[in-house]
């Protein structure tokens, strides 16, 4: 099928890797940890954010108002950037080496690390994919072809991939040195195309721009602890490092296919391709592979800064470059070996990543945030502050994972506020703190004591006196989580302490005499008296005694009553 229809198997190998990963994640009840990171930092329309650039969570926010804030927009996104990263992979592979060569190339892709359990998260890295293929296939067609609307659309889509992730700019400078270093790139000097290019990017990017001007990005950077050059440059080197081992399934099944001699090879399949041109070879190797050592050396002298995201947004290039270093007709040795090896991937990646993630829910580790109970601790949270005031609730105070599960759920959304911090959260102002009020979210793990808040929100939140309260969540497998939470109420709001326990019922007394005037009520709280000493029965109600003469003594009265009255004889 691999030679005589190329595009069918093409259709195959998506729909199956679409569909094994969509299955494999759809029953998870939340989202990856990313996942409510893109969703806070997406519903406040910023020009950057504190821990990512803006476009990737403008679509999530996209995404889920389109939906209904479901939050299975996010997997539908991921994939959906995934699967059309494949498909232009596909397309600038075709005019390359071929249909035959581009299907192959799309099959050696889906081996690279960033192309697994990734995919079920829309993160900057997956999210900036198809528009680094974009700017590679709008870059060559420019090239190649001059139109101006090419130049145009290359300008947009180096944009756009630099607002998704400042990686992106590493593959768009190795783009203008391949355009100065070949002869049909230095054609188009003279022309106003790269001009136009250079505009176009520029009037796209201009938001982001004036955001990175304003904002301190250098002071949010987290520090690395590195003193000198030495640790960067360690840190430089494992970065390379870590870039092969995301190729290293692409490159063990590449060599299962070419290494002669292997148990269960099968016979020799013989695959024509179309042979690239010097001008396309020199460009998919340098896209493949100086994108990583750019930003590694960079990484050293204060150009880039290696991040979670980095590596994975720089590899899409790598089975397309080896597609144009194999020979035009190609011998694969051992191609029975070589399927099964790619089938095991196929299959089993998104099979053990579903089968991971449940065990590890019962293991003695933490609970993925994919099972993590956001949904009820968010609703938890809402009754806590429904309870005591009417006012909606505009802010949930703490750190972007537990504020994140709050918010994610609450209709209407909440904002965050970061780790109570103005400079990761700007969208919260102290006139907003102060008319809107807060609920500050914190476990047991981040601050020890949840019957008091923790003192960086004390410092942030000013004086006022919050009502606190703990939460223990169940979350499942018999473990729980201490939450404790404080409640600073909106202005204009007086919240009431909370009711003191019920006192425990007291002990029926014995009705009181007829003749014993009724005690007024207690105002102290009600407690059970103390036993009294033993005492004689008093008399229900006893005659008055006329007053006797001071010759004969008073006759005591009888415990039976008084004497019946004697006859005068």
């Amino acid at each position: 099928m691999l030679r005589n229809r190329p595009q069918r198997l093409l259709l195959w190998v998506l729909g199956l890797y679409g569909t094994l990963w969509f299955v494999s994640a759809i029953s998870f009840p939340g989202l990856p940890a990313v996942g409510y990171e893109m969703a806070l930092f997406g519903s406040e329309l910023q020009g950057g954010y504190w821990k990512y650039p803006p476009l990737a969570p403008w679509l999530t926010e996209l995404a889920s108002l389109a939906t209904g804030r479901w939050t299975g927009a996010q997997l539908l996104l991921a994939l959906g950037s995934a699967l059309m990263t494949l498909a232009l992979l596909w397309r600038l592979g075709a005019s390359i080496v071929g249909a035959s060569g581009a299907t192959l190339a799309v099959a050696l892709t889906i081996l690279i690390g960033c192309f697994g359990p990734q995919v079920t998260a829309y993160d900057p890295a997956i999210a900036s994919l198809p528009f680094a293929v974009a700017v590679v296939l709008l870059y060559r067609r420019a090239v190649l072809g001059g139109a101006r609307s090419s130049w145009i659309g290359f300008g947009v889509a180096a944009a756009l991939l630099i607002a998704t992730n400042h990686a992106g700019a590493a593959l768009v400078l190795v783009l203008v040195g391949h355009l100065l270093l070949t002869k049909q790139g230095r054609r188009h000097l003279a022309t106003t195309g790269p001009a136009v290019a250079a505009i176009a990017c520029f009037v796209v990017l201009l938001p982001h721009l004036m955001w990175l001007s304003q904002a301190h990005v250098a002071a949010l950077t987290p520090e690395d602890g590195a003193s000198g050059p030495w640790p960067k440059i360690g840190a430089a080197f494992a970065f390379v490092f870590g870039q092969v081992g995301l190729n290293l399934g692409l490159i063990v099944v590449t060599a299962l296919a070419l290494i002669p001699r292997l148990p269960l090879q099968g016979a020799p399949t013989e695959v024509e391709l179309a042979a690239p041109t010097a001008f396309d070879r020199s460009l998919l190797v340098s896209v493949a592979v100086l994108p990583s050592i750019l930003v590694a050396f960079g990484s050293v002298v204060g150009w880039f800064t290696i991040g979670a995201y980095t590596g994975s947004a720089l590899v899409a290039f790598s089975g397309l470059a080896v597609a144009a270093l194999l020979p035009a007709r190609l011998s694969i040795r051992a191609p029975r070996l070589a399927i099964a090896a790619w089938l095991l991937v196929l299959f089993g990646v998104p099979i053990g990543y579903a089968t991971s993630t449940y065990s590890r829910a019962y293991g003695s580790g933490p609970v993925p945030t994919e099972l993590y109970p956001a949904k009820a601790l968010s609703n938890a949270m809402q009754a806590v502050w429904k309870s005591r005031t009417t006012r909606p609730l505009d802010i949930v105070t703490g750190s972007a994972r537990e504020a994140g599960f709050v918010a994610a759920y609450a209709s209407p959304r909440p904002s965050v506020f970061i780790d109570a911090d103005p400079a990761k959260s700007p969208w919260i102002t102290p006139e907003r703190l102060k008319r809107s009020g807060t609920l500050v979210v914190w476990t047991a793990d981040e601050f020890q004591r949840t019957d008091v808040l923790p003192p960086p929100y004390r410092a942030a939140l000013g004086q006022t006196a919050p009502l606190i309260g703990t939460l223990v969540l169940p979350l499942g497998g018999g473990k729980l989580k201490a939450y404790g939470w404080a409640m600073i109420p909106p202005e204009g709001v007086v919240l009431s302490p909370p009711a003191p326990p019920p006192a425990p019922p007291a002990q029926a007394a014995p009705p009181p005499s007829p003749a014993q005037p009724e005690s007024p009520p207690s105002v102290a709280e009600p407690r059970a008296p103390p036993p009294e000493p033993k005492a004689e029965p008093a008399a229900p109600n006893p005659a008055p005694i006329p007053p006797a003469s001071t010759e004969a003594a008073p006759e005591g009265p009888s415990p039976a009553g008084p004497p019946p009255a004697r006859r005068a004889e």
